[in-house]
């Protein structure tokens, strides 16, 4: 599928031939393109600077039109009810058809976690993850900043995208409510990778109703971040760190936990004992 944290296209082993023995960048057989040319065969650097910049984008994309959704026309101004799930649905299912064949569209954290937890990745092209995911999202609420028609740094009570718990949501409750949530999502992106669940078609329309679904009955309640690199760049802007900590603890633990138990208990069942 060419799609979000989906069953990814597949690549000629060819190559990655003359990387050779002493060092291992990872089997990239399942991150790639089309397979080349007979006249052209991309190098394992190639590769990793091309997910590099497909997750940088892709993230950059995230954070740029889904936080525009969240922008008043004003200062002050209202929202419509469901503005900012659909921005970021959207934008979701977007990234996934531009990127997702050539770096399976993580444009999260905890997404590639999951993927190394489950052994799909090396630690090291998992950093090239983490680090793309950052800077794209720093990259995308900054050019937010600069294209918006006033400033909207700090223009509301916290930030424009800016997650915060709502007034009356103790830390341990919101810390509760992305970690439960996070961990579903991880349990739809590891349902989409396991073989069993057939070839991932439709991948877009799947994250695109998850997206918005959770959006609109978590949103409320913390913002439904689900994603450290989109909590941080809002922070770092708006210099605005109200529990931000939960943005961090929550995702990453309800990461670790879905992506054990689907791991542990769904994916180590026999084939006989799961349904076909």
């Amino acid at each position: 599928m060419a799609g979000c944290f989906g069953s990814p296209v597949k690549v000629s082993s060819k190559l990655f031939k003359r990387l050779g023995s002493s060092v291992s960048f990872g089997d990239f057989s399942e991150y790639g393109t089309a397979e080349p040319s007979q006249f052209y065969e991309r190098q394992p650097w190639q590769k990793l600077v091309s997910i590099f910049l497909a997750e940088l984008f892709g993230t950059a994309f995230l954070m740029l039109f889904g936080c525009m959704g969240l922008v008043p026309k004003y200062p002050g101004g209202e929202l419509g009810q469901y503005s900012g799930a659909i921005a970021f649905a959207g934008i979701v299912a977007v990234t996934i058809v531009i990127i997702g064949h050539i770096s399976n569209c993580h444009i999260n954290p905890c997404v590639t976690l999951c993927a190394l937890l489950l052994g799909k990745l090396p630690i090291l092209t998992a950093i090239i993850y983490f680090l793309a995911e950052f800077l794209g999202a720093m990259i995308g609420y900054g050019v937010l900043v600069v294209i918006s028609p006033y400033n909207i740094l700090n223009s509301s009570e916290s930030g424009v995208c800016v997650t915060s718990p709502v007034i009356g949501l103790t830390a341990w409750q919101a810390l509760l409510i992305e970690a439960i949530t996070t961990g579903v999502l991880i349990l739809l992106v590891c349902a989409v990778w396991d073989p069993k669940s057939g070839n991932g078609d439709c991948g877009s329309l799947k994250f695109l109703a998850m997206i918005f679904m959770t959006s609109v009955i978590v949103g409320p309640f913390t913002g439904n971040s689900l994603n450290p690199a989109r909590s941080l760049a809002p922070a770092i802007y708006n210099n605005s760190w109200n529990m931000h900590w939960i943005y961090w603890v929550g995702p990453f633990s309800g990461t670790i936990t879905s992506t054990l138990f689907y791991k542990y208990i769904f994916m180590a069942l026999d084939n006989d004992e799961r349904v076909k």
